[in-house]
């Protein structure tokens, strides 16, 4: 297993390499003698940051929580030129890989399928043995080569979304590609919790409501800020500011500060609550100036 891993990780490297959008990137110092890690400056709008092709992506094609800003001279026919030339790229990378390896199902009938007509019985074929076991092993596989957690097998939703589409029997339908996760259904499923959230956001201008600020590391130890408003009903999550690569001193931060203040209404806000490090004190006193009760 240790040979297949160290034989894949220059592939994928190389892979990195020769991704279309690095042109428009230049490459000004590599970070690291192993990685596709390097210092690069934008070629239209000359910003310098280090990072990834993920991070370069991400600048490009205006991606969030990639801890960069979306470069903003990139037109909506150059975003949609770059998009197809991932794509394009992402789809010769996926035809170029390994040939895919049959399912324990099917290896089974064609070793069966020479002794005997067919291995399932008449009452097996009835109830669809055959059908739910190959599904079995399709969903398998699908978490095996997505390295998703098992844990997922216990959310409701995914147990529904099986469920839905058995009892429908919805002929020919194909789940929802890259793009319209990331894009169409993330729009909508944000709009419907904004919506539900109305009744507790309509509580803040009688109750009032304190935000709540403070830092931490997620499992990458990138650095974030979280913001909490915490009213009379319950709290809500209102945003983790990636700080990956930022000063945060008292200036960056009372600005994340102003950010949300403005977001949530300075007229509905009746303290900000951060940890009493020197830095947040500072920010606290520059937000008093701005906004004076």
């Amino acid at each position: 297993q240790s040979n297949v891993s160290s034989s894949s990780a220059p592939n994928e490297s190389q892979d990195e390499e020769a991704a279309p959008l690095w042109s428009y990137v230049t490459k000004q110092e590599k970070k690291g003698a192993t990685g596709g890690t390097w210092k690069f400056k934008c070629n239209l709008c000359n910003l310098e940051r280090q990072g990834s092709y993920s991070r370069v992506k991400a600048h490009l094609l205006a991606i969030p929580n990639f801890g960069i800003a979306a470069c903003k001279k990139v037109s909506r026919s150059l975003k949609h030129d770059m998009e197809k030339l991932e794509e394009e790229f992402e789809k010769k990378k996926s035809q170029s890989g390994p040939r895919e390896v049959a399912l324990p199902c099917e290896t089974e009938t064609e070793s069966t399928s020479k002794k005997r007509k067919s291995s399932f019985s008449p009452l097996e074929r009835a109830f669809g043995v055959q059908a739910r076991d190959q599904l079995d092993q399709e969903i398998a596989r699908m978490f095996y080569t997505g390295g998703l957690p098992f844990n997922l097998a216990r959310n409701p939703h995914y147990h529904r979304s099986y469920q839905f589409a058995a009892a429908q029997k919805i002929d020919g339908y194909v789940p929802p590609g890259y793009n319209k996760l990331r894009t169409t259904l993330l729009d909508k499923e944000k709009a419907n919790v904004e919506k539900q959230l109305m009744t507790l956001k309509s509580t803040w201008k009688e109750r009032g409501v304190s935000i709540v600020s403070d830092g931490w590391s997620d499992p990458t130890r990138k650095p974030l800020i979280n913001f909490i408003a915490a009213g009379g009903n319950a709290p809500l999550f209102l945003k983790a500011a990636n700080c990956f690569g930022e000063v945060k001193d008292k200036f960056f931060i009372a600005d994340l500060m102003k950010e949300v203040i403005n977001q949530v209404g300075h007229h509905n806000v009746v303290q900000v609550i951060t940890d009493n490090a020197a830095n947040c004190k500072a920010a606290g006193e520059i937000i008093e100036g701005l906004f004076p009760h």
